[in-house]
């Protein structure tokens, strides 16, 4: 019985190394480590080796190049870092919302008491078009008196269209008081002077300051004359 050769290729897009039976030569097949197609393929850098008992595939350039002991799995840390990017950023942002906003600052501004001393003095300020004052009435000067009740002279006048005569006369208030119940009453005299009767007048109130126009009915015919007999007034 021959026996079977075997002999080791290098993969076109890999470069990793594949051992094959010398029936395979030169057939297209996948890469048992990148699983690309590539033709087998003898390398020309010497014989054939022996065929070696199949184990586990041989380590790759970039692996071989490396110890043992310190080969890094790059994906595998590159999801690392993200994964923690991803929890850091979480984390802050969480606490970010936790946080109250920030206080406003607020003057306020306190009031100080009120105090006579800090109230502004201001004086009153005048009416506008205020109205006028009454006028007080003038007190009396003087003690009223019938003194004051002064008679002028006195004539007889006969009424028109009638017999009757009058005695006519003024009667002056010289006081600040008002008068009332003012009466005089004259003497009616004869030719010879003597009194033959009397005549008399009312007024129920003299102002201060005026005058009276009296004028009392004269009842003898024979009587020329007449003179002030009294001036009285209701008390």
């Amino acid at each position: 019985m021959d026996e079977t050769k075997y002999f080791k290729a290098s993969c076109a897009q890999c470069g990793n190394h594949i051992e094959f039976p010398d029936a395979a030569l030169g057939r297209m097949v996948d890469c048992p480590h990148c699983g690309q197609r590539t033709q087998l393929r003898v390398d020309k850098k010497g014989p054939p080796e022996p065929a070696q008992p199949a184990t586990s595939p041989p380590p790759s350039e970039e692996e071989t190049s490396q110890p043992s002991g310190s080969r890094i799995n790059l994906p595998l840390i590159a999801a690392g870092c993200a994964i923690i990017a991803l929890a850091a950023g979480a984390f802050f942002w969480k606490k970010h919302q936790a946080q109250p906003p920030p206080a406003t600052s607020v003057s306020v501004k306190v009031k100080e008491p009120i105090t006579n001393a800090s109230l502004p003095i201001t004086s009153p300020s005048p009416a506008t078009n205020p109205p006028p004052a009454p006028t007080p009435p003038t007190a009396p000067t003087q003690p009223k008196a019938l003194s004051d009740l002064k008679a002028g002279d006195i004539q007889l006048e006969k009424a028109k269209g009638s017999s009757l005569v009058y005695a006519i006369g003024q009667l002056d208030n010289n006081s600040d008081y008002q008068r009332f119940g003012v009466k005089i009453q004259l003497d009616m005299l004869n030719k010879a002077g003597e009194k033959i009767g009397t005549a008399q007048d009312y007024v129920p109130v003299l102002e201060p300051r005026k005058s009276w126009h009296f004028r009392a009915l004269v009842t003898d015919s024979k009587a020329v004359a007449c003179k002030v007999a009294s001036i009285k007034e209701d008390e």
